[in-house]
C-alpha cells in the first residue's frame, strides 16, 4: 500500500472510484479518472492523449482509443477497446465540452496538454474530501484496479497484458492485487 506517497498504489475498494469521482471538481479531471480506469491508462498517457485518438471528426467515440507510442512508457502504440460505460461518458463529455479534435483531449496552457501534476492534485483533493487518505490511493490506482478486476474475473494474463501494454507478464503480475480470500477461494474450488 502507498503510504506518504511511497510504495505501490492501492486497488480501489468497492464503491471508492465513484466516491472519489463524486468529490472531484471539474469535468476534465473526472473524465481523466474514468479514462484511466476504463483503459488502464497511466496518468501521463491520459494527460497527453489527443482528442482524435478517442473521437472521430463528428464527436463520436471510436471503437478503440489509441495511446500513441510517443506518450507510452514502453514507446509502443497501444489500442484499447472503448467499453460501453466509457463510451457513454465520452458522448456526454463531447456534448458538454466539445474538445478540439485537432488538439489534446485535456488541454493545458498554450498548445500543451494538461500537466500531470494538475490531475494528481485534483485526485488528491477528491481523495481527501472523501476521507479516503488512509487507503493508499494514487492516480495509478485506476490502472491497478481494472487489471486486478480483470484477473479476478478469470481473464487470461496474456489478454490483460495486451490491454495494459505491459512488456512482460512478470511486470503485469506486480499490478494484480491478490488477497487472502482469493487464495482460499482458489483452493476451495479446486
Amino acid at each position: 500500500m502507498k503510504i506518504n506517497r511511497c510504495g505501490q498504489a492501492s486497488v480501489f475498494a468497492p464503491g471508492h472510484l465513484e466516491t472519489i469521482l463524486s468529490n472531484m471538481h471539474g469535468q476534465n479531471h473526472k473524465m481523466m479518472l474514468r479514462l484511466s480506469y476504463w483503459s488502464a491508462g497511466r496518468a501521463g498517457e491520459v494527460c497527453q492523449i489527443r482528442t482524435s485518438d478517442i473521437y472521430d471528426t463528428k464527436g463520436k467515440p471510436l471503437k478503440k482509443l489509441t495511446y500513441q507510442a510517443a506518450i507510452t512508457k514502453t514507446k509502443e502504440t497501444r489500442q484499447v477497446p472503448i467499453h460501453r460505460t466509457l463510451k457513454e461518458w465520452l458522448i456526454n463529455y463531447w456534448e458538454v465540452g466539445c474538445p478540439d479534435i485537432r488538439g489534446y483531449m485535456f488541454p493545458g496552457a498554450g498548445l500543451n496538454p494538461i500537466q500531470q501534476q494538475s490531475y494528481d492534485d485534483a485526485f488528491r483533493r477528491a481523495v481527501t474530501k472523501a476521507d479516503l487518505n488512509s487507503c493508499g490511493y494514487s492516480t495509478h490506482s485506476p490502472r491497478r484496479s481494472i487489471l486486478t478486476e480483470m484477473a479476478k474475473r478469470g481473464y487470461a494474463l496474456s489478454v490483460i497484458q495486451k490491454f495494459s501494454g505491459h512488456e512482460s507478464l512478470e511486470s503485469l503480475q506486480k499490478y494484480i492485487d491478490i488477497e487472502e480470500d482469493d487464495l482460499e477461494l482458489a483452493i476451495s474450488n479446486f
